[in-house]
């Protein structure tokens, strides 16, 4: 269902797994979000260097070449504006809410990925009506 306060807000998907980057483009791109998929934390910093403007981008934390975790502290150092991130791993629960903590991530999701709370929270964080 398309949330129309969610038309016109632009999220970037970092993801090595093309099946959950698949996942995560249709469930926000059927909620009305401008969605841009990326399969690595590189490619991720290029396009967010290249000033195209994201009202959050969601990062998994273990990818290769560039990890969620130095891309979300290589984007904190270089926003002027705060743009929301929320990390998504496999990781246990207490290492990733401590590392969460330490890196200032606006939320964490442990997968399997409930996608209708991850839909609220997108929308909490973007201060959204649903």
């Amino acid at each position: 269902m398309v949330n129309k306060s969610a038309l016109g807000m632009k999220i970037m998907v970092v993801d090595d797994d093309e099946i959950m980057l698949n996942a995560l483009y249709l469930c926000l791109t059927r909620a009305g979000y401008q969605t841009v998929t990326v399969t690595d934390g590189i490619k991720a910093l290029e396009i967010f260097n290249a000033g195209k403007n994201f009202d959050l981008i969601i990062s998994d934390i273990m990818m290769p070449g560039l990890s969620g975790f130095t891309l979300l502290d290589t984007i904190r150092n270089m926003a002027k504006d705060s743009v929301p991130v929320i990390l998504i791993s496999s990781l246990d629960k207490a290492k990733t809410i401590s590392s969460r903590l330490d890196l200032k991530a606006d939320d964490i999701i442990v997968k399997p990925i409930d996608f209708d709370k991850l839909l609220l929270k997108i929308s909490s964080l973007l201060g959204l009506s649903n």
